[in-house]
């Protein structure tokens, strides 16, 4: 899929790799980006703005917890833009101490923005389908011991993800869905790593784990984001590891199930 003059949704665009990824869209002639976080990052939207004042930079604060507010955010954007084509959504945070909140962010938020973008996006609605791209993790794929928590809802986002990239729903609606996976990326999730796991004498192993991980940035991961995304392959599911993306395909164990209808 070509990004020009798309029309382009990223939650968790304030900051981090959804910033970035905000960046490459504007640099690949976007049409126009709207950016839902709980973060109002004023320096770095007012930046993007005066980069690309041609183009329509929406930002919309908001929880993707919060269904409600996802629905209000959608409906807005929409008055905004005439279609929706790609929606990125990045919003994520790490937190095993919390549980309620991981899970309603990272699994919740997915979900709610993911059928809130369906709403405009779908064909059957009058949208003109699109892709919209999920962010997992390799935690999602492979868990880590450390961040049972974590991983359990970034393996949930591949289970929900590949459901919806059934032949079936891209019939109807017209929506293709991938599934982000970047390996260790240096954001804020590192940040008071040892403070949010949730057995604290671990402290010592989670930094000789988090030692040896290859790290990457936010721009690197961005980069290889905005390449799945061009390759636009329904159910498709990228490692962004090491600065590299490389597509996988998961091994099938229930056989008794049709593949199709």
């Amino acid at each position: 899929m070509s990004l020009n003059d798309k029309s382009v949704v990223v939650t968790g665009g304030a900051s981090g790799i959804g910033l970035e990824v905000c960046k490459r869209l504007l640099e690949s002639d976007a049409k126009g980006v709207a950016i839902i976080d709980i973060l109002e990052n004023v320096d770095g939207i007012g930046q993007l703005r005066s980069t690309y004042p041609e183009k329509n930079i929406l930002f919309i604060k908001a929880d993707v917890a919060d269904k409600t507010a996802i629905d209000e955010a959608y409906e807005e954007i929409t008055k905004s833009f005439e279609y929706l084509d790609i929606v990125v959504n990045v919003a994520g945070i790490f937190n095993d101490l919390d549980v309620s909140r991981t899970i309603g962010v990272n699994i919740g938020g997915i979900i709610n923005s993911t059928f809130a973008a369906m709403n405009y996006m779908s064909k059957e609605k009058g949208g003109r389908g699109g892709i919209i791209a999920n962010m997992s993790s390799v935690v999602g794929l492979d868990p880590l011991f450390l961040m049972p928590v974590y991983t359990s809802t970034k393996q949930a986002i591949v289970g929900f993800t590949r459901s919806l990239a059934n032949e079936i729903y891209f019939e109807k609606a017209g929506i293709k869905f991938i599934i982000l996976c970047p390996g260790a990326t240096i954001t804020q999730l590192f940040t008071n790593f040892t403070e949010k796991i949730i057995f604290p004498d671990m402290g010592d192993v989670a930094y000789r784990v988090l030692d040896r991980l290859h790290k990457q940035s936010p721009a690197d991961v961005s980069k290889c984001i905005l390449s799945a995304i061009e390759q636009c392959e329904n159910g498709s599911i990228w490692i962004i590891e090491n600065k590299q993306l490389h597509p996988i395909k998961m091994t099938r164990y229930w056989t008794s199930i049709e593949e199709k209808v």
